[in-house]
């Protein structure tokens, strides 16, 4: 899934077409369910109850809801496309009394200008999930911004659509789609908002090292995994709906597999926990 651009861009017009299909489009597919729970496994794993959240590209606001409505924390959202903020901000406010610290419509890169809403190191921790940062041409900013806005010792949860994925390579390769195989090797492409819509989504792919690059001055890396590894992205859903039950049974090995030294760098997306220092 890409990421958001800013607002008044034809992705975030996109994004909006989409707003109301979103959640029912999540809700059909069992590799972004698959994905969505190990995320969240991650998210209760890096923050403690109660904590000051920032997400960054909110989208419709899933898994802060449920970080208010299970956990007790409270969260501000940023998001380009303004349904889906719109949507976002009131799943939270539902999700519990206090739950939304604010809602702006910002691109990642200005996360830095809440200081001025909040103050510096206002914050335990921040996320993104299944891909916003990848709408970045560069993740500098992004890291710059929530260096001053996450407290020393808070924890950074990002989801990031991976450079090197062999299970797309495999795919595309076996139906001779040579181009579409490579597609993540180059500069940015453009992607659809949603299945069959246009292409009207910048998209850069990060590799680790790039990611680790851009945070590296003021963030450790704690923990690093592929999201999936051996299951298949998002967009081969059918793949899984065919054949539920060897899905099933590759998913101890997915999760042991996609934590191991060199194999955590080639899944779909890759799931990192930073820690501010």
């Amino acid at each position: 899934m890409a990421g958001r651009h800013e607002r008044g861009a034809p992705a975030a017009v996109g994004f909006d077409a989409a707003a109301d299909r979103y959640d029912d489009d999540e809700r059909e597919n069992p590799v972004l369910s698959h994905m969505r729970a190990r995320a969240f496994e991650e998210l209760c794993a890096a923050f403690a109850p109660g904590a000051r959240l920032l997400e960054l590209g909110s989208g419709t606001g899933t898994e802060s809801a449920r970080l208010v409505r299970e956990r007790g924390c409270r969260v501000a959202l940023l998001d380009v496309a303004p349904r889906l903020l719109e949507r976002a901000a009131t799943k939270v406010r539902q999700a519990g009394p206090g739950g939304l610290l604010g809602a702006h419509a910002l691109r990642a890169a200005a996360v830095g200008s809440l200081v001025a809403n909040y103050g510096p190191a206002s914050f335990d921790g921040a996320f993104s999930s299944f891909g916003p940062l990848n709408c970045e041409p560069r993740l500098e900013p992004v890291a710059a911004g929530l260096g001053d806005l996450v407290r020393p010792g808070g924890a950074v949860v990002l989801s990031i659509i991976n450079r090197w994925c062999p299970t797309e390579v495999g795919w595309y390769a076996l139906h001779r789609q040579w181009r579409a195989a490579s597609r993540r090797w180059g500069g940015p492409i453009e992607a659809a908002a949603f299945p069959g819509g246009p292409k009207d989504v910048t998209t850069w792919y990060y590799a680790r090292r790039d990611v680790e690059r851009a945070f590296s001055p003021l963030f450790a890396t704690e923990h690093v995994e592929a999201l999936p590894l051996l299951w298949p992205p998002p967009y081969l859903d059918f793949l899984v709906l065919r054949h539920p039950r060897i899905f099933r049974a590759l998913e101890p090995l997915e999760r042991w597999a996609s934590r191991r030294p060199l194999l955590r760098e080639l899944g779909d997306h890759t799931l990192f926990r930073l820690r501010r220092l």
